[in-house]
């Protein structure tokens, strides 16, 4: 056990001292600007270390050795991470890496937001100058056909120029021994100069040969330029000591001279320096002066172009700086002029669709114009420069890294099939004015073109066909107004796209006054009626209305009372239901023919007198106890006498008794308005008598009676 917690100690520390061992090493490689060899250490310490050292180092690794996917995706984690503490390199470097794998709009808006938070308006508002330019020019379309030469191998070639019959070009070195020394930035051999028949091209590169030996060495040796006597050539090579600070080589300008069939006198130009590099050599015309490109004290930045005057003796004037408007802050390099003295250049500083674009500046006045990007395919988002022209007429070469091709740097042949014509886009409105009624077109009437902000940009009058046409710019808002006398005016918004030379339709009709008068009448006649009709319909509506509400109250009311009267009878059910149950129950309660009556021991009442004696009031008290039990029930006491005697006087004695026994109820706890009291005297006979001889007595008792029927039951 302690044995592996010590070997566990010794990784422990082992660990970190390798990292930190691997780090220096990829540092220093990096340093040295051996790129591909210093990617895949910085690949293997980033899961432990993303400073932004590391980070930048490898983002750079990938620039310089044109993995641009890689270079953006790390440009892009150090801005996201690091962002505040980076200075405008880097976001120029993502700008690019993000325009060579085609996100043009996201390379926009990265410097954009950059040069916004620093607060630099004048390079934002440059910045957007520059991406209308380059869409400018992109939409001329392709201005060349283009052509990858069979002379093209995985490894760089470029910098081609016809020289007679031959194609000279640069490229690795194609004959190496075993112990041939790499070039550490991509791992390629050194470079050379090649010559390469015209007519063999389409065999490849097996039949390219040195140039020559004294010029070709173990270093590299690049872009050149020969006198039209062709016995006098200048070439780039690097020189064989480095900067202490760099530790790299820097480029120089020979010269040498061809005597005797054969390159000699090589020599370095005396404005060539060990701090700086002097490289990419091109003759004037006249051959009095040479061009080339610089990193100098002194410059606008980076890499400049430069001039210096070639002497009759040999000798050479100073360099001249050809200025601002050819150089900018960034690179100028590989220049060529034709035999017009037009000046062709790659730069990434000018607008461009990414890295190294080819420009060209036409001889003005003594100097150099404004230069233009030279447009597509030419030009892509990699590398393109190194282009050569073959006797002005409109063909050459050109070179390019572009991920398309072979490998490394390619050389294309170019013919030229479109002028270089850039123009902002624009757009048009056209159409024809006509009279809103009769449709006929509207000759001479007068068409303003207004901006969005209302400011009148032109006027015009139609034509005799009434057309007009306006020039927009694009991706803009507009208002065209249209108007003539005895006519209403009439206007109609315009937007402008991008799609270049599109023509809007900018018809409009204008209404006749006259004619709008006569419709006004005409509305007002027609609303008039309308309005009658209207109200004639509302009328008729609003009895219809009623009709029906009437209909519904009537309906309703029928459903109502139908309900009504079958809850009533519902419930009229269910109280004979109950009545009947009552009446099954109780004895004193019977039903007799179509009545119900209590039935009680027979209530006498002392002779002519009304006054309940004791036994007719206790079994008026078994009536008093079914009521109570019953307190929806209403009786009518109704007393009876026989025929003897007066008839009035009968009346009156039975109303009397009824009262009395009535008075008794109430007394005991019965409602008044639940006993009805009801003398009949002789006028409802069970036994009817014609004289009181002719009745028994019997018959006269059967007709003395009091009866307790019950009238209501609720």
């Amino acid at each position: 056990m302690k044995k592996i917690l010590f070997i566990c100690f010794i990784l422990g520390l082992t660990v970190p001292t390798f990292a930190q061992q691997e780090l220096k090493r990829a540092d220093t490689y990096f340093e040295r600007a051996y790129y591909s060899d210093a990617i895949p250490l910085y690949e293997q310490l980033l899961p432990r270390n993303k400073s932004s050292k590391l980070i930048k180092n490898l983002a750079d690794c990938y620039y310089h050795t044109f993995d641009m996917k890689s270079a953006a995706r790390w440009y892009g984690y150090l801005v996201s991470n690091y962002g505040e503490n980076l200075d405008e390199s880097y976001y120029f470097k993502l700008n690019q890496s993000l325009k060579a794998i085609g996100e043009y709009e996201k390379a926009q808006q990265t410097l954009l937001h950059f040069y916004t938070e620093q607060d630099q308006g004048d390079k934002a508002s440059q910045l957007a100058e520059d991406f209308t330019y380059i869409e400018n020019v992109r939409a001329i379309g392709d201005r060349f056909k283009i052509k990858n030469l069979n002379l093209n191998t995985a490894s760089s070639e470029f910098g081609a120029a016809r020289i007679d019959s031959n194609l000279i070009y640069s490229a690795s070195r194609k004959q190496t021994s075993a112990l041939s020394k790499l070039y550490r930035w991509n791992n390629e051999n050194y470079l050379d100069i090649y010559s390469h028949p015209i007519d063999k091209i389409g065999m490849g590169d097996s039949l390219s040969t040195s140039l020559s030996n004294t010029i070709n060495s173990k270093m590299h040796e690049g872009t050149f330029a020969i006198t039209k006597d062709r016995k006098t050539i200048y070439f780039t090579r690097n020189s064989k000591k480095k900067t202490e600070d760099d530790k790299v080589s820097n480029l120089k300008i020979y010269r040498a001279e061809y005597i005797d069939g054969a390159w000699k006198n090589v020599i370095a130009l005396p404005f060539n320096s060990d701090d700086f590099s002097t490289e990419h050599p091109a003759l004037s015309p006249d051959e009095t002066k040479l061009y080339f490109s610089s990193d100098r004290e002194g410059g606008f930045g980076s890499f400049d172009l430069y001039m210096v005057s070639i002497q009759k003796d040999g000798f050479f004037g100073s360099p001249i700086n050809l200025g601002k408007e050819i150089n900018t802050d960034k690179k100028e390099q590989f220049p060529f002029v034709d035999n017009n003295g037009n000046l062709y250049f790659a730069s990434n500083g000018h607008p461009g669709f990414g890295l190294l674009d080819v420009f060209v500046s036409k001889k003005e006045n003594g100097g150099f114009a404004k230069p233009d990007n030279l447009g597509l395919p030419v030009n892509s988002g990699y590398d393109d420069f190194s282009l050569s022209l073959d006797r002005d007429s409109g063909s050459g070469y050109f070179s390019s890294n572009r991920p398309s091709g072979k490998g490394s740097d390619d050389i294309y042949s170019f013919s030229e099939t479109k002028p270089l014509v850039i123009e902002d886009c624009k757009q048009f409105v056209a159409g024809i004015l006509t009279d809103k009624t009769t449709k006929l077109p509207l000759p001479g009437a007068y068409i303003e073109l207004v901006d969005g902000n209302g400011k009148l940009i032109e006027k015009i009058r139609t034509a005799k066909d009434a057309s007009f046409k306006f020039q927009l710019t694009c991706s803009s808002e507009y208002r065209i107004k249209a108007y003539k006398e005895g006519y209403e005016d009439n206007s109609k918004n315009i937007f402008s796209d991008t799609e270049r030379n599109a023509v809007k339709d900018g018809s409009l009709s204008l209404y006749s006054i006259e004619e709008r008068e006569a419709q006004k009448t005409k509305e007002l006649l027609a609303q008039k009626e309308a309005a009658e009709k209207e109200a004639l319909a509302q009328i008729k509506r609003q009895k219809e209305q009623e009709k029906a509400a009437e209909l519904e109250r009537i309906k309703k009311g029928q459903e109502m009372a139908l309900k009504q009267k079958a809850d009533q009878e519902k419930e009229k059910r269910e109280r004979l239901k109950k009545i009947d149950e009552i009446i099954a129950k109780e004895d004193a309660i019977i039903k007799e023919k179509n009545r119900i009556v209590i039935k009680t021991e027979e209530i006498h009442f002392d002779y002519s007198l009304w006054y309940l004696r004791r036994e007719a009031r206790q079994r008026l008290a078994k009536v008093i106890a079914i009521m109570k039990q019953n307190p929806g029930m209403v009786i009518e006491i109704g007393t009876h006498t026989d025929i003897r005697g007066n008839a009035e006087y009968n009346r009156d004695l039975s109303q009397k008794r009824a009262d009395s026994a009535k008075e008794f109820m109430v007394k005991n706890g019965i409602a008044p308005e639940r006993v009805i009291a009801k003398g009949y005297g002789e006028s409802k006979p069970i036994v009817k008598c014609e004289t009181e001889e002719s009745c028994t007595e019997e018959d006269h008792e059967w007709n003395r009676r009091c009866e307790l029927v019950v009238v209501k039951w609720e």
